[in-house]
């Protein structure tokens, strides 16, 4: 019978009122049956369902009537701002994506142009809004959408169930999230509602279990960490125990186990399991930005000093440990950018970025995020260093390419060294005491000096405080002031290192790796029948190497890191002491107590007791180990057995002997094995961090080939339509070469004709048995001696080249010659001759020429002639004006002074025509300045110059400048304004006073200029006249001087600069002359 549940009866809903949970269910293609058998089978109960299913924007939904029949829940379809209410099921309308804050559900339009990942917004938005109250549910469906939201569900401490793929037809969504290993259950929708159910039962009422967490005790938690060190390359053994046995419980209980002997009976037969629980343990949850106050400390204290402390190496170095998926690396080389962008500086930076979690560096590594970070990160820092793809924001480049993300266990593999700042958040707080202790030494040795230290608001530095300065005391951060150090002996543990072993040349450096694992119980029992009253001890092979430690010996031992070497580890008294009885006991096979050896230690003098017992291994090879027990000086008076008193000098000579004798025969050797070691150590530490940093480049590198896996069957697909395009456009480009009446020759780099079109035979002479030919070889009819090195010329600059040619037949071309060049490599792989006849274009060119030598022959000899005529004119007038005026003054003859006083105005009038005869000869050749003209300087130079006209005309002038200024030729100008102002005056109406209104502006590139009147105005039958040479428009009886040539003038002077000059007159209302001058005269 199948586990149906009742509809009508409310599950324990008293009980859960007081948690909200929300169960967000993903579906697509066979999605609907699924829906339809969760929901034959799910109960009234205090949760809310919430649908979110691949519809087409096109067509109407009917999920919600479908869905009645199913379901005694309250379905509504979703809107804009609905609150999430217990006991109802909401459905996603077609066209939506949705999303969900503070229980209220929001809907935005769904971008049509990117692919559909409705699921993935809203279960990420889920576990946002709900945390560990969310619950993801993945059924049928063709892609890969749900996949990251129930990463996201999973992270936040949510529950995630699967639509089992053998109860489906569509299997991609399903399999996609099994694969992705973010799930707790997988199953057939029918069984999916009991789950829930029992899920949230044990949830809200945890208090009730039978399991108190008392039961996970000390034995197995040890089996779980065994379980879990067996099967993967993690150790949480040092873990603080409440935040395992947290974890362990959440596991136990959607597991819906209640005793915690058969959950480890589960986690030994799966293996599934054990990666479940290990994921479980890492916190890979971090923001950008997180705290920002503190992020604008180190933006605004410890970056800039940094970047100062290292512009003279050029590389700064940081390390961010525990990094999770990357958001913190990230964040902090966003800023290191914004620095050097705003200070205009260049430098390396490497920010390595390491946790154990693969997973998530993967996603780290990837650099893509949701669009959930905006908002913490801001609009400015997402359009600089980031791009959006669909619903994703990827890091750019610039960012990704300063971080190296690496899998390293900071509790035993070697860290990285000289580091600038060390970012370790958040991290401490799962360690217990002694394992912070070794992690802070670590890090203490890594930093550089005047480094600085980055920890989360509730860590502290323990004992280090005496080695660093507080920056911020609220955030944490601290700089390192100690110049020298050096890591304690427990910073390092070498059996767990894994360093590929380098061959040495040297013969006397022996060195084995010693197994005790087997016999040190054994060798323990041994060494405790005597030594109880020692406190701690070391054991050494025949090469004074430590091979394990007991007791406090950092009492004892110097601190020096990655050093076994016992007796460098010892100060100088106490390693003579102890070297010298090693080689007594090991000599005579006898125990050694020397006591009351006495040393400097932190400006004090200590006294120690050593006992020293040589062991023989329990193999073949009777290879010697040596106990060294050490005690403080008090501890001879209750030690077995009497020892003897140490006496430095006794024992510093014979050891100085010993000592002697030795380096004389290892000297040369242990120099040689010195140096090679010391290279070998270099060569670790950065063989080390090349290793991190090609293993991110072979991520990098791998999931660059699934993508192109992925796109493959695009590209080729692609490929197939460029093809086809190709052959089109080949067609194209033949037939056009075929069609064109312009010649057209290829050649290649050799200058080797490789193709033409067929006017080419009967206009050049070439052949089709010409092709493959040097061009050179070929005769052409071309008269063009230079036409090989010319092509060479643009081969080889790619530049193009264009000459006018002759054939033999007579007929010219315009030959261009223009390099062939290939677009992936960007260089000239032949060139292309183009041959345009010009024949009729050179002989009209010719016509032309004539034609214009011509018109300048008679232009010259009409300029002549008019200033010869001026001249001849000019001197009878002037001996005719100076008789008349003669005449006149002589007092004589009345009757002969009427006459001449006509006579004399009427040579002044043929002396002005002559005179703007003289101007029509030369406004043509003369050359004018132009120069920026001050219209109102200039109006008032005018007014002045015809001054008495104005006064006795009455006349009010009035200005409109838009445009104060322009660019012409001040002279020019100033016959404008004379000319057209003195016409105003004399053809004004003696009806009205005078009126002239000057403006100015700029139109569409040009400068109009204006000059209106209220005179009496031109007849329209005579205004084609007017700029007419010796043409006055006005009758006769309207008696006022003037030659017919001053608006001829203006004109010649506005049309020579390219402008012209326009006119509208009223007769007896007045005249409006417009005149516009060319943009170009305007800026010089």
């Amino acid at each position: 019978m199948e586990p149906k549940l009742d509809n009508n009866r409310s599950t324990e809903a008293s009980h859960l009122q007081a948690e909200k949970f929300i169960i967000g269910i993903g579906a697509s293609a066979g999605g609907m049956e699924a829906i339809h058998e969760l929901f034959d089978y799910t109960p009234t109960d205090a949760v809310s369902y919430v649908i979110v299913q691949h519809l087409s924007p096109d067509h109407k939904s009917f999920m919600k009537e479908l869905l009645i029949k199913h379901s005694k829940l309250k379905i509504h379809v979703a809107e804009n701002g609905m609150e999430v209410k217990s006991n109802c099921v909401y459905v996603l309308p077609e066209g939506k994506n949705m999303t969900i804050s503070k229980g209220n559900l929001i809907l935005k339009d769904r971008p049509g142009s990117t692919p559909n990942s409705a699921i993935d917004i809203f279960f990420n938005a889920l576990a946002e809004d709900l945390g560990n109250k969310s619950i993801g549910i993945v059924l049928s469906g063709n892609g890969a959408d749900g996949t990251k939201g129930i990463e996201a569900i999973k992270k936040e401490g949510g529950m995630v169930i699967v639509q089992d793929p053998a109860s489906t037809d569509y299997k991609d969504m399903p399999k996609n999230a099994i694969a992705s290993g973010y799930y707790d259950h997988i199953l057939a929708p029918k069984l999916i509602p009991l789950q829930i159910v029992k899920y949230i039962k044990q949830k809200t009422l945890a208090g009730s279990l039978s399991l108190p967490l008392s039961d996970i005790n000390e034995a197995a938690l040890s089996k779980i960490h065994g379980l879990i060190k067996n099967s993967t390359p993690l150790d949480f053994s040092e873990y603080k125990q409440p935040t395992i046995i947290r974890r362990i419980t959440r596991r136990m209980l959607a597991r819906d186990v209640e005793n915690i002997g058969d959950y480890i009976e589960i986690l030994k037969s799966s293996p599934e399991e054990i990666e479940i629980l290990s994921n479980d343990f890492l916190i890979s949850v971090t923001t950008f930005f997180r705290n920002r106050e503190a992020f604008e400390v180190i933006s605004k204290k410890v970056i800039p000093d940094l970047v100062e402390q290292k512009l003279r190496v050029d590389i700064l170095k940081l390390w961010v440990i525990g990094c999770a998926t990357g958001e913190e690396a990230y964040s902090l080389a966003i800023l290191i950018k914004e620095y050097l962008i705003e200070v205009k500086k260049d430098m390396e930076v490497k920010i390595f970025a390491s946790d154990i979690d693969q997973e998530a560096l993967n996603k780290a590594s990837k650099g893509c995020y949701p669009e959930s970070i905006s908002k913490d990160v801001s609009e400015k820092r997402l359009n600089l260093f980031f791009t959006k793809e669909g619903h994703e924001y990827k890091v750019k480049d610039a960012i990704r390419k300063m971080v190296i993300f690496a899998k390293q266990d900071i509790i035993h593999q070697p860290p990285y060294g000289k580091i600038d700042l060390i970012s370790c958040r958040n991290l401490m707080i799962y360690f217990n005491p002694t394992l912070q202790k070794k992690i802070f030494a670590t890090i203490n040795y890594c930093l550089n000096a005047e480094g600085y230290l980055f920890l989360g608001p509730s860590e502290g530095i323990g004992d280090l405080k005496k080695v660093f300065i507080e920056i911020d005391k609220k955030w944490n951060i601290y700089k390192n002031t100690e110049e020298n150090r050096e890591a304690p002996f427990y910073a390092f543990d070498p059996k767990r290192l894994k360093i590929k072993k380098h061959s040495y040349t040297s013969r006397t450096l022996k060195s084995r790796k010693i197994n005790l694992t087997e016999k040190l119980p054994t060798l323990l029992h041994l060494s405790t029948l005597e030594e109880t009253a020692y406190s701690a001890g070391v054991g050494v092979d025949e090469n004074f190497q430590v091979t394990l430690s007991f007791g406090n010996i950092e009492k004892f031992l110097l601190p020096r890191l990655f050093n076994n070497q016992l007796l460098e580890l010892l100060p100088n008294e106490l390693a003579i002491a102890t070297g010298s009885s090693i080689k007594k006991a090991t000599r005579e096979n006898i125990n050694v107590r020397l006591n009351d050896i006495t040393f400097m230690s932190d400006d004090q003098v200590r006294s120690v007791n050593i006992l020293v017992k040589p062991l023989m291994e329990e193999d073949k090879t009777g290879q010697r180990m040596v106990f060294i027990y050490f005690a403080e000086g008090e501890a001879k008076n209750n030690s077995r057995g009497k020892g003897e008193t140490f006496d430095l000098e006794k024992y510093a000579e014979s050891y100085v002997k010993e000592l002697e004798q030795e380096l004389a025969e290892t000297k040369q050797r242990l120099q040689e094995a010195y140096e090679s070691i010391e290279e070998s150590q270099h060569d670790i530490q950065s063989y080390n961090e090349e290793l991190l940093s090609g293993n991110e480049e072979m991520q990098s590198y791998n999931e660059e080939l699934q993508s192109m896996n992925e796109e493959l069957n695009t590209v080729n697909q692609e490929y197939q339509t460029k093809i086809k395009e190709l052959a089109e456009l080949n067609d194209d480009l033949d037939n056009y070469f075929k069609s064109t009446h312009i010649t057209q020759i290829y050649v290649d780099q050799n200058i080797i004709l490789k193709k033409y079109n067929p006017i080419t035979v009967k206009q050049i002479n070439i052949k089709e048995s010409d092709v493959g030919r040097p061009l050179a070889d070929i005769s052409t009819n071309i008269i063009f001696s230079t036409l090989i090195e010319d092509i060479k010329y643009v081969i080889d600059n790619q530049v193009g080249r264009e000459k006018d040619i002759e054939t033999t037949d007579g007929r010219w071309y315009s030959m261009m010659i223009v390099p062939y060049i290939r677009s992936q490599d960007n260089k000239a792989n032949g060139a292309i001759l183009t041959f345009n006849d010009i024949t009729e274009m050179k002989r009209t060119n010719f016509i032309i020429q004539e034609a214009n030598r011509k018109l300048l022959e008679i232009n010259k000899e009409h300029d002549t002639f008019i200033y010869a005529a001026s001249h001849d004119l000019r001197a009878p007038l002037n001996n005719m004006e100076g008789l008349l005026d003669h005449i006149r003054d002589s007092g004589d003859l009345e009757e002969v002074k009427t006459y001449t006083v006509p006579l004399i105005e009427s040579v002044i009038r043929l002396k002005d025509t002559i005179a703007e005869l003289s101007k029509i000869a030369w406004i043509d050749q003369e050359i004018e300045m132009y120069e920026k003209v001050n219209l109102l300087q200039l109006l008032k130079e005018v007014k002045l110059s015809i001054n008495d006209s104005l006064v006795k005309s009455g006349a009010k002038i009035w200005v409109d400048l838009k445009e104060p200024s322009v660019y012409y030729s001040k002279k020019n100008l100033r016959s404008i304004f004379l000319n057209l102002l003195s016409n105003a005056v004399k053809y004004r109406s003696a009806d009205r006073e005078l009126s002239i209104v000057i403006k100015s502006k700029r139109v569409d590139h040009t400068f109009v200029l204006s000059f209106e009147d209220n005179g009496i105005g031109i007849k329209e039958d005579k205004i084609e006249e007017l700029f007419s040479k010796f043409k006055r428009v006005h009758d006769d009886k309207i008696n006022v001087e003037g030659s017919g040539l001053g608006l001829y003038l203006i004109k010649k002077i506005i049309t020579n600069t390219g402008g012209s000059i326009g006119v509208e007159s009223s007769y007896n209302h007045g005249t409006i002359f417009t005149i516009t001058l060319a943009e170009t005269l305007q800026n010089p």
